[in-house]
């Protein structure tokens, strides 16, 4: 919670753009000298690029037996408007996570009800694993450095990198870091994949859909593509004109449903 709500409305959200019009002092040239500045097309290109591929892994999920949420206009709404005043109110990645898992499930939503410290506990279990028995090394990254990585991902997406290219480079800065993200063979993944489906089984009472490695590995590249498709979008709306967003906000409020 990729999760995916999908971040990207809170990305575009006005809070961002009030943020960016405290930054920049207008002027009559600088309203309407666009140079090189993303047009309104490429946002709305880009967005619907998203929109498309959100589409496919719905899908690709629905083909493999997993039941997607159907939630109304209303509830998809409050759950925007939840994220974006957590966010303002400085909440963590973390905690506007579980704040949306608790409305889905008083939505309806078939979810696992855990607490904030199973979930803490999940995590820490997986961790201690990866780093007892597979050579993981994990730390905690800085704000500057994500941003470093998440721009190294963008420049690598312009230049045409594959995926794979992507993942060495992200991984060779973690490492640069001081973190170890070792390569696993796929008996190794199959291991790790079947300790933590028997772990929350077994200890949480979960219920996990039964894929197939090249299923996982589906769902996996297709919601990398979707992180780095909003990355892009990001980093079109941050470098467009003001109109050129104020238009985009607009097309936003008229589309999204």
């Amino acid at each position: 919670m990729k999760p995916e709500m999908k971040k990207i409305v809170g990305i575009l959200s006005i809070v961002i753009l009030v943020g960016t019009l405290g930054s920049i002092t207008v002027s009559a040239t600088g309203l309407y000298d666009t140079g090189d500045r993303p047009s309104y097309e490429d946002l709305v290109n880009k967005w619907n690029e998203i929109q498309n591929a959100k589409q496919e892994l719905r899908d690709t999920l629905t083909g493999y037996g997993i039941e997607l949420p159907n939630l109304t206009i209303e509830q998809k709404r409050e759950i925007l408007n939840t994220i974006r005043e957590l966010r303002r109110d400085g909440a963590s990645r973390e905690e506007i996570r579980e704040a949306v898992v608790d409305l889905l499930i008083d939505f309806g939503v078939d979810l696992p009800d855990l607490t904030s410290e199973q979930r803490a506990e999940i995590r820490r279990n997986i961790t201690t694993m990866l780093e007892d028995n597979y050579g993981f090394v994990f730390i905690e990254l800085t704000a500057e450095q994500k941003a470093y990585i998440k721009q190294t991902i963008i420049q690598l997406k312009r230049q045409g990198a594959t995926q794979e290219e992507i993942k060495a480079a992200v991984v060779d800065l973690y490492e640069s870091y001081g973190g170890i993200i070792p390569e696993l063979t796929d008996e190794q993944k199959e291991e790790v994949h079947d300790w933590i489906v028997n772990m929350l089984e077994t200890n949480y009472g979960l219920d996990l859909p039964n894929l197939t490695v090249e299923q996982r590995d589906a769902i996996k590249d297709k919601k990398s593509e979707i992180t780095d498709l909003q990355i892009e979008l990001k980093e079109l709306f941050k470098n467009a004109g003001f109109f050129t967003k104020m238009r985009f906000l607009r097309y936003l409020q008229q589309n999204i449903n």
